[in-house]
């Protein structure tokens, strides 16, 4: 019997990613994780699955494969990387100026931390980029939309998934900030995508985009964590409408950002190679 559902897999990529994507989409959903450490264990396992829904897909090339080094993408996302980290300073001098107390082991802390954000920057990678990608081109590989088709895909998934859950659907405020958080993050996974194009290297893409969360979070580590009103990324409390206009803000400096990487990156890209490799 798993021998045909795993037949049926390789056969059928598309199915497999949309299998892929429902099962993390519901695990991160559902699974209750109450400290940062417990988070980046379910993370780290979910990894695992993914690896073998990629596996059913793309077999081991995309595991295996890497055109150029992992310095060469986190060369190429340094301006995320230093937005994430003006980022993550604002949030520091904010916490100071509040006075959050601190952690009780902040170092520690904030080792946990960088390991969480690292696992969820490789899950996400093999999960919302390699899977949904490697899926559209093997079934897709002869159309000439085919790269546009997985980079609008891939993109809208990813920034969906930061929003999925329940939020006020009554509110201009939460479905604004949904639509924006959407974006940004789309925007940003579009950049990496670029890079998973031109490297196959998708743990190299998933460092970058686990450096990038961390620059921007790292602050859990440090400080005691505050409450919070709603989901993660939708807040339609007295800072709804400044998260809103942040979330824009971000998003118009994502879309720059990427049009540079694009630039650079874009023009190198040997889609041909792709077609018949991937």
């Amino acid at each position: 019997m798993l021998k045909k559902y795993i037949e049926f897999m390789k056969k059928s990529p598309l199915i497999t990613a949309a299998l892929c994507i429902v099962y993390v989409v519901v695990c991160f959903k559902t699974v209750h994780t109450d400290t940062n450490f417990q988070f980046f264990i379910v993370r780290t396992m979910l990894c695992g699955a993914v690896c073998f829904f990629l596996y059913q897909i793309s077999g081991d090339k995309t595991l295996t494969s890497c055109y150029v080094s992992t310095g060469y993408v986190i060369l190429n996302s340094m301006g995320f990387l230093v937005m994430s980290l003006i980022m993550g300073s604002v949030l520091l001098l904010s916490n100071i100026e509040e006075q959050v107390p601190l952690n009780d082991n902040p170092v520690l802390e904030l080792i946990i931390v960088f390991l969480m954000f690292i696992s969820v920057g490789l899950f996400e990678e093999l999960a919302f980029r390699a899977v949904i990608n490697d899926a559209i081109i093997y079934k897709f590989r002869e159309k000439k939309y085919v790269f546009v088709l997985s980079a609008v895909v891939s993109s809208l998934v990813f920034g969906a998934a930061h929003i999925v859950g329940e939020f006020d659907a009554t509110s201009a405020i939460a479905w604004g900030q949904a639509v924006a958080k959407t974006l940004e993050s789309g925007v940003f996974g579009l950049a990496l995508l670029i890079l998973y194009w031109k490297t196959r290297n998708i743990w190299a893409c998933g460092v970058a985009h686990g450096l990038f969360d961390f620059f921007a979070g790292y602050t859990e580590g440090l400080f005691v964590p505050m409450k919070t009103s709603g989901s993660s990324y939708i807040n339609t409390g007295e800072d709804g409408l400044k998260i809103l206009i942040t979330y824009f803000a971000i998003a118009a400096i994502n879309v720059v950002l990427t049009f540079l990487v694009w630039k650079k990156v874009g023009k190198t890209i040997d889609f041909e190679k792709i077609r018949r490799e991937w």
